[in-house]
């Protein structure tokens, strides 16, 4: 019964790791400073 319980506690581990690893290059793919300066419908509502 034990080894269940650290197979799954290791499978949530995994699937932290994984998922916190995707999630960090999805957040720096998107360059939101690079996007305000791109977009022109965003930068007309400044003026």
């Amino acid at each position: 019964m034990g080894y269940l319980w650290v197979m799954t506690i290791g499978f949530v581990i995994c699937l932290g790791l994984v998922g916190g690893i995707l999630l960090y290059f999805i957040s720096t793919a998107f360059n939101l400073k690079d996007a305000s300066r791109i977009d022109l419908l965003d930068s007309r509502k400044k003026e």
